[in-house]
């Protein structure tokens, strides 16, 4: 799409609202963020004014809300700690059972250990990796997505799938015999 300079502002100016209205619709948007969320959404209108080709037969404000709201979630992603809070407290019980934050003795952590690997043993292939990946080498999600080939968002669900799978697990009364058997 050829725009000259006077189109391509009108154009980004009359899209602007989308960028408020997508804000409105985000859980969990932080207030003190919400400068910083609105020049990444403004930055994703910008490119997509750019990057827009009216002969894929797609409406311009579709595919403009798709790469805001997506830019706009990346950046509130990254924002937040490695560990999203509806995690934390099913991650907290398997750090504890690991003793990440404590000293102990040898054999107390090699005990601990065990019971980990146990317990990530009863995850999916897939998940065990990702838990292992982001958890025990600290990757990112997306180093993650590199590393095993796939796309962020299937590191995502697959992330969430694991942690809740991994709370069940450590909620279970059959799995914990299972695990702190020899």
């Amino acid at each position: 799409m050829n725009l000259t300079v006077e189109n391509r502002a009108a154009l980004i100016e009359q899209y602007q609202p989308l960028v408020y209205h997508i804000l409105r619709q985000l859980p969990g948007a932080p207030p003190q963020e919400r400068v910083d969320v609105i020049s990444e959404g403004t930055l994703a209108l910008i490119e997509a004014v750019d990057a827009f080709d009216p002969e894929r037969g797609v409406k311009f404000i579709t595919f403009a809300y798709l790469k805001v709201k997506g830019r706009m979630l990346d950046y509130l992603r990254y924002r937040r700690p490695l560990i999203p809070l509806y995690g934390a407290t099913e991650f907290s019980a398997y750090t504890r059972i690991i003793g990440f934050h404590e000293r102990r003795s040898v054999p107390e952590v090699l005990d601990s250990l065990r019971v980990a690997e146990k317990l990530l043993s009863m995850l999916t292939p897939a998940e065990e990796r990702i838990l292992r990946l982001m958890y025990q080498r600290g990757y990112s999600q997306d180093e993650v997505s590199r590393a095993l080939a796939c796309t962020r968002a299937n590191v995502s669900i697959l992330h969430k799938r694991a942690l809740n799978r991994l709370r069940k697990i450590v909620n279970s009364k059959a799995a914990w015999r299972l695990a702190f058997e020899p």
